[in-house]
């Protein structure tokens, strides 16, 4: 399986009402139409008070249903790969907005005309959330598994094949603008997870079972390597890089996430042993870096789905709920 990074692409938009998950299917689970228009400024982040943190000994029940003893303090979007789905998650727990996909997606982006790019396992789409209309198509070829896109400031798409071993950077008239030759001898399903281009122009790649993510230059050369410690189960689904040179790589079924700083020396690690008695880690997708320092994360197939925790590794709020299916990814919306 396979953050925002807020520096690079797209802003995220507070408040619009759809909604969509960052990435990660696991790996255990099971023509092209009319472009869309594209840039807008982002809002300002919403203000809300902060809840106390849950302590590590307080024991934590998951019903059937939302739960957050403490009430969840940000509107967020939840991907089911399995459902097909992004789901937008109200502050109160309610479910806002459901909107199809398509199976197997792991990264998903809410674009400022109020649009969803989302890829599924044999492409990427654009999706009118008040019709569910496609609004612009890229369909892979046979034998390739798409986990990763991103929407890129000038009107193109960054996309990540598993099969085709390729990262490009495509046109709305699906011309490739940029491509980059990727190695792996992993097999197909297991290649690669979430790319991020980031604003120094540069890609991170998370190479799925090979456990590291690799920072590559506009030619692919690697000019960072990030390694993860090794683990039970070790993978990577995703780097993100954060506005201080970090960067947060999930560990996958490794169940833990790392920040890295510029030299590729880890700084902070979350894993099972940090949480309160009731977590259950499972495999961590998204790592998405709040403005106040607080870490969101989806926990794909875990108790709970989504979390956010401080620096100090205090639970803040957590969510899980039954029906929406396992979440591959969130994103909180009322943050830049």
């Amino acid at each position: 399986m396979a953050n925002r990074n807020p520096s690079v692409c797209f802003s995220l938009i507070a408040g619009l009402s759809i909604g969509i998950a960052c990435a990660v299917a696991s790996a255990q689970s099971a023509d092209p139409v009319q472009a869309s228009s594209s840039t807008s400024a982002p809002l300002a982040p919403a203000q809300a008070p902060a809840p106390a943190p849950i302590s590590a000994t307080t024991p934590l029940a998951f019903p059937t249903g939302v739960v957050s003893a403490t009430g969840i303090t940000h509107t967020f979007l939840a991907h089911s790969p399995v459902q097909g789905k992004v789901y937008k998650i109200a502050a109160n727990g309610d479910i806002a907005g459901a909107y199809t996909v398509g199976l197997k997606g792991e990264d998903s982006w809410l674009l400022p005309n109020g649009r969803l790019l989302a890829s599924y396992s044999g492409g990427v789409r654009e999706i009118d959330p008040a019709t569910g209309a496609i609004t612009w198509e890229y369909k892979a070829g046979p034998g390739v598994e798409i986990h990763s896109c991103q929407p890129l400031p000038d009107q193109r798409v960054l996309i990540c094949e598993c099969g085709s071993k390729r990262l490009f950077e495509i046109n709305r008239d699906l011309t490739i603008a940029h491509e980059i030759k990727l190695e792996s001898t992993q097999p197909t399903h297991k290649q690669f997870r979430l790319a991020r281009k980031t604003a120094a122009g540069t890609y991170l790649v998370a190479y799925g079972s090979d456990a590291i993510v690799r920072e590559l230059d506009a030619d692919g050369k690697t000019l960072q390597t990030f390694v993860v410690p090794p683990a039970k189960n070790p993978g990577v689904n995703g780097g993100f890089r954060l506005p201080n040179g970090h960067t947060l790589v999930t560990g996958g079924y490794g169940a833990a996430v790392y920040e890295f700083d510029a030299s590729a020396h880890i700084v902070w690690t979350l894993q099972q042993s940090d949480l309160p008695a009731g977590f259950t880690l499972h495999y961590l997708g998204t790592a998405q870096r709040l403005p106040n320092g607080d870490t969101v994360l989806s926990n794909f197939q875990g108790v709970p789905e989504v979390f956010e925790v401080t620096p100090d590794k205090k639970v803040v709020w957590q969510y899980h709920n039954d029906k929406i299916g396992p979440v591959s990814a969130c994103l909180v919306l009322d943050a830049p």
